[in-house]
């Protein structure tokens, strides 16, 4: 499905590609010139590095890649001819001997060396115990040795080939892309011993596990078509009964990503006793009316919320459920009646008031307060969803649509961002009340056409207008993250009003195709958290984000599916 060839020669090609395998609540990472990232690892569980990489010689020729400060090895990619994914295969050939390297990630990784030729084989270790967010330095580990391995704390590793006992410590190890990102990014490591054998038109494996991991349940799965990939991501976020946000640092449960994902992650799936046990999970964090932004974490999210009760509402538009509905009225319940009082939000008239930071757009340099347009259009829909399942909201939701109105910019065409104080810059928060249906028709064609041509880009929509004094084209930290830079998640909801407004299926499903095709690019087989705003839209932010992989899931759903009416 996705695969290369000579280009892997380039270190700067190679560096840039990354792979990540999830289970459960570990992950297997790197990119295919070796470990550019501190959150890189070949079995990373609950947040921390154990094993960092394998250092590999093959007839005393070394195929691995990496980078230490004052020292370049990355020598290796000179007999790394091809790379296959999905799973990660590399093929290298060393002095008329090949070598196929496979990867597979079940919670402990497998590491599979098949052999055409004879070849002598050293395969060293390197190891570290810390968070993915840290680095270490003097690194010592206690280790139980055996003749086929070793034990360090939970890490066990072992192999086909026999174990030499050489500890060494491999200083000053290079991060060169937390090094562009300003973080720690030099580290040592330690390592053990080596395996090594000779291997003759066989092969030889290793074995690394952590106790305490369970694997996946389901085995392995080879995906066989575009979907199937980003079907295989969309399935590497679901931990447990939780959603993790994204990969590599926001690998733990958020309130607000869970319930924009798991329409798209989800229900259009029909994982439907999945998405209960998730909707569960939050339903007991609920206080004082507020879903928690992250957990573990606070209760700053003034969306939250309302996005549970989006995704509520899309769960029973899919599935006949009357005792799950039975029991959804508590939570449901619990929303309206602390939610409008709460921490994060207020009441005011028949629309809601949020405090800074506390929409998506949480940063300082957007601090959005007063009245958003769509935390009030994801309020007026989840008091009608209220009131379909019985619930008496505290406004009526033709009170709370009429005073929506107010959202209307005559002069722009569009829809403000902000009311009371009022903020006209064009931001494509918009789009989310266009595609619930909440602006009558011809007003709605005349925004989406302002959306069209400021923020619409092949990979999403920009947070930003160029045209507003504000923008910022390339990401550069948090000033850029919500002022300019591109959102894929937001192309489902563009989707989707352009189908209310009888945009063709046909244009609308070409126009998915550019981030479609991105899964070969940053993160393979997933999408990216965000790209820039200016051309030619470089990925950047997370290689794997939960809620790009929903919502083009979602649209292309939507965009395919011939009984779909918007």
């Amino acid at each position: 499905m996705i695969s290369f060839g000579s280009d892997l020669h380039s270190y700067g090609f190679a560096s840039r590609k990354e792979f990540i395998m999830p289970a459960g609540d570990a992950y297997c990472s790197s990119s295919l010139a070796g470990n550019t990232r501190k959150y890189h690892g070949m079995l990373v569980a609950g947040r921390r590095v154990l094993l960092s990489f394998f250092e590999e010689h093959v007839n005393g020729k070394r195929i691995s890649v990496a980078r230490y400060a004052g020292a370049l090895q990355d020598e290796g990619l000179r007999y790394l001819n091809g790379y296959r994914h999905y799973p990660p295969a590399f093929y290298y050939m060393v002095d008329g001997v090949s070598i196929k390297k496979s990867m597979e990630f079940d919670g402990g990784l497998t590491v599979r060396y098949d052999v055409c030729g004879e070849a002598e084989l050293i395969i060293r270790p390197l190891m570290t115990d810390r968070g993915y967010h840290e680095t270490r330095r003097n690194v010592t580990l206690d280790v139980i040795y055996s003749d086929n391995g070793f034990k360090a704390g939970r890490l066990s590793v072992w192999s086909s080939l026999p174990f030499i006992r050489d500890p060494q410590v491999y200083y000053n190890v290079l991060y060169e892309r937390d090094a562009e990102r300003g973080y720690d990014h030099v580290e040592d490591l330690f390592s053990p011993g080596y395996f090594k054998g000779v291997v003759k038109g066989s092969e030889a494996l290793v074995r690394a596990t952590v106790d305490g991991l369970e694997g996946k349940p389901e085995g392995f799965k080879v995906a066989g078509d575009i979907i199937g990939v980003l079907e295989m991501a969309a399935d590497g976020f679901l931990v447990g009964d939780t959603v993790y946000a994204g990969y590599h640092w926001f690998a733990e449960p958020w309130g607000r990503d869970t319930f924009v994902s798991l329409p798209g992650l989800l229900l259009e799936r029909g994982r439907f006793e999945d998405a209960k046990r998730v909707f569960r999970y939050f339903a007991g964090h609920i206080r004082g009316g507020l879903i928690p932004n992250r957990i573990p974490g606070g209760y700053n999210s003034s969306d939250a919320p309302l996005w549970f009760i989006y995704a509520l509402g899309k769960y029973f538009e899919k599935a006949e459920d009357p005792k799950f509905l039975e029991e959804s009225k508590e939570y449901v319940e619990n929303i309206m009646s602390g939610y409008p009082d709460s921490e994060a939000a207020r009441l005011e008239g028949a629309l809601i008031s949020v405090k800074p930071e506390t929409t998506w757009m949480d940063t300082p340099f957007t601090p959005r307060m007063g009245k958003p347009v769509e935390v009030n259009a994801l309020w007026v829909n989840a008091i009608q969803v209220a009131e379909k399942m019985g619930v008496e909201p505290p406004v009526r939701p033709i009170a709370a649509l009429r005073e929506f109105g107010r959202f209307w910019n005559e002069k722009k065409g569009c829809l403000y961002d902000v009311i009371d104080p009022v903020d006209d810059a064009v931001r494509p928060n918009q789009a989310i009340p266009l595609a619930l249906g909440l602006v009558e028709r011809k007003k709605a064609s005349s925004a989406m056409e302002v959306i069209r041509r400021e923020l619409l880009t092949p990979f999403g929509l920009r947070t930003l207008s160029p045209r507003e004094s504000g923008y910022i084209g390339r990401y550069g930290g948090d000033a850029s993250y919500h002022n300019g830079c591109v959102w894929p998640w937001l192309m489902g909801f563009y989707i989707e009003a352009s189908l209310k407004l009888g945009e063709p299926k046909e244009k609308l499903a070409e126009l998915l195709e550019p981030l479609l095709l991105h899964i070969q690019d940053a993160g393979l087989g997933t999408i990216s958290e965000i790209f820039d705003g200016d051309p030619p839209h470089e990925p950047n932010g997370c290689i794997s984000q939960a809620w790009s992989v929903a919502e083009v899931l979602r649209a292309y759903k939507m965009v395919k599916n011939k009984d779909f009416k918007a």
